[in-house]
């Protein structure tokens, strides 16, 4: 997988499930379980760490060639990346 497909697929999913009413109910009902899990859905930035670990666990990218640092840029790669498109968007549609 490239890492334009990997960045755009943690993209569409933190988007959808942080921005996007398709699964609100079931979001705001895992906000009540507990603080941390209210604070990773409702941060875009902070859930698509996660999102892009998991994307990676099931197709790996390589991006150093250790897997365990490969685990760790993955999820700072798409933190990073998703910060960014953010940022792009909301000075975009100010």
């Amino acid at each position: 997988m490239s890492l334009v497909a990997f960045v755009l697929i943690v993209y569409g999913i933190t988007n959808i499930l942080v921005n996007e009413s398709i699964f609100r109910k079931q979001i705001d009902w895992l906000k009540t379980k507990n603080q941390f899990l209210n604070d990773v859905l409702s941060c875009s930035t902070c859930l698509s760490t996660y999102i892009g670990v998991v994307i990676f666990l099931v197709a790996p990218i390589t991006l150093s060639g250790i897997f365990l640092l490969d685990i760790l840029l993955a999820g700072l790669l798409s933190s990073g990346a998703i910060n960014l498109i953010e940022q792009i968007k909301n000075r975009m549609f100010e």
